[in-house]
């Protein structure tokens, strides 16, 4: 039935090597029992002695080379680098010299039957029921909380640790804080006398005051924040809030109050910042996030020439309404920017007051219009603007953000 000196060229082996060639075979057994009953099959009960030439301890098989009887030492290994960490899923992975996995694939097929585990699979099996039995931590293959790689060719571990994502809104009120870090210009965020070793140009941001309760309570190593665009530093965000996901890597503790969270980063930050709305999200809540478009209201402030009257300036304001401008990357940014004409619709121009030198507009208009430049015309690269339909050069002074027309919050209305 089975060639006895072709299998014996792979001696010694272990029981659980010798089982895991017909490792789908048998409900509810695990290897070691399936290697006994293949002692019977190949009917060696009977000759001791080859049985005790072919088989051998785990530590001395030549087919997983001592890595069965490593399991319990994998298993140590792997509760000790999750044991910092407040858990409640994981997985575990394994990598295995390419030798020993060609090995056992030329013994399985000795056999002459396609129902082998791989080495892998039973590594990957044992040691996670193992680290269950120890930690109580349940064992997931999908989206678990960390992932356990084991390198058995040095006895290594990479850790990974499913990021937190949490989804809000933010308010911006402090026109000096720009939405994210920004390194300083000088040291490239290494850290300098220029930004008092912070590696920052601005000390403060929207993503600092957000993440610093999150980064004590959860220990993470770094954090990344996900806005639904962004406004300019010295624009204030009003309304319902801008949506955000801030994302916090490799933490060691999940068990997070967002209440807690938001009433502690709001009384901290009064007349800077404010969040509401928090929630856990899924990590493919961040593409959703930066793939959401909408239209955008603003309040200016603009500075105009003293001659102008409010008529001409309500004529102006009523000529952009429903109207398709040209946009060329505004001079401000074009250092970073491509160098591109964009077409933008603006919806509506309403004049809120008025008074020599002064107007206060209500604009709305599609995602990506640049309003400064929608008012000033930026030397002529925004056809038309709101400067040459009112015949006078106008610039925006102050800019509010008032809201952002999401299509789900607008049903609600």
């Amino acid at each position: 039935m089975f060639d006895l000196e072709e299998i014996k060229k792979y001696s010694p082996f272990c029981l659980s090597c010798l089982g895991r060639s017909v490792g789908l075979v048998g409900f509810g057994l695990d290897n070691r029992e399936r290697g006994i009953e293949m002692i019977n099959i190949i009917e060696l009960s009977e000759n001791m002695n080859i049985v005790e030439e072919i088989i051998c301890s785990p530590e001395d098989c030549k087919i997983c080379d001592g890595l069965i009887g490593e399991i319990d030492n994998f298993i140590d290994l792997a509760c000790e680098s999750i044991s910092d960490y407040s858990l409640e899923t994981f997985k575990i992975g394994t990598i295995v010299d390419k030798d020993i996995l060609n090995l056992e694939s030329e013994f399985a097929n000795t056999f002459g039957v396609n129902l082998s585990e791989s080495i892998k699979s039973q590594l990957n099996r044992e040691i996670g029921i193992g680290v269950f039995q120890k930690n109580n931590i349940l064992a997931r293959l999908d989206n678990p909380d960390s992932t356990v790689i084991i390198d058995t060719r040095y006895d290594t571990i990479n850790l990974e640790i499913k990021s937190i994502f949490v989804e809000g809104k933010y308010n911006k009120y402090d026109r000096t804080i720009p939405q994210t870090y920004w390194p300083c210009r000088n040291c490239k965020g290494k850290g300098c006398k220029s930004c008092n070793h912070t590696g920052q140009l601005y000390p403060d941001s929207v993503q600092s005051l957000v993440a610093e309760p999150f980064m004590k309570v959860t220990k993470a190593t770094e954090n990344l924040f996900h806005g639904m665009g962004r406004e300019d530093i010295d624009a204030a965000m009003l309304g319902l809030g801008r949506p955000f996901v801030l994302e916090l890597r490799m933490p060691r503790n999940r068990d997070i109050n967002l209440d807690e969270m938001a009433d502690e980063i709001n009384k901290s930050n009064v007349d800077r910042i404010q969040v509401n709305s928090l929630q856990f999200v899924p990590r493919k809540r961040v593409a959703e996030l930066k793939n959401t478009v909408c239209d955008k209201s603003y309040r200016v402030d603009v500075s105009i020439p003293e001659d102008l009257t409010i008529e001409s300036l309500k004529n102006g304001a009523q000529r952009l309404k429903e109207k398709l401008v040209k946009q060329r990357t505004p001079t401000r940014v074009a250092h970073r920017r491509a160098d591109l004409i964009r077409p933008r619709l603006v919806e509506s121009v309403n004049v809120l007051s008025f008074e020599q030198g002064m107007v206060e507009l209500e604009i709305r208009a599609q995602h990506g219009t640049y309003i400064r430049e929608l008012v000033s015309g930026d030397m002529g690269r925004t056809v038309p603007s709101f400067s040459s339909l009112v015949d006078g050069a106008c610039k925006v002074e102050v800019l509010d953000v008032l809201n952002l027309h999401l299509e789900f919050e607008e049903e609600k209305k």
